[in-house]
């Protein structure tokens, strides 16, 4: 079983690996050349995609998908440490 200490070590190592310019640059390499006409019809790809996906979902886990902020019980299933203490 992962520690706590454990999951924010590989959750900051993922945050850092995302975080590099090298991956920025890999990841908007494809775009570099794209067309304006290239990059409207991915968009449209991709919000297809995600309708798809969203659509399988049942009422009460669209809602909760939708939801904007995070209820507070949400945020303790991601971090049990409460936000008042972090960074002390």
């Amino acid at each position: 079983m992962t520690t706590l200490a454990e999951a924010n070590a590989i959750l900051e190592a993922q945050r850092a690996y995302f975080a590099e310019d090298a991956e920025l640059e890999r990841e908007a390499a494809i775009w570099r050349d794209a067309t304006p006409e290239e990059c409207f019809a991915t968009m449209l790809a991709l919000c297809a995609e995600a309708d798809h996906f969203l659509s399988l979902l049942d009422p009460d886990e669209l809602e909760r998908a939708l939801r904007r902020e995070p209820s507070p019980h949400d945020v303790a299933l991601i971090h049990p440490t409460p936000i008042a203490s972090w960074g002390r």
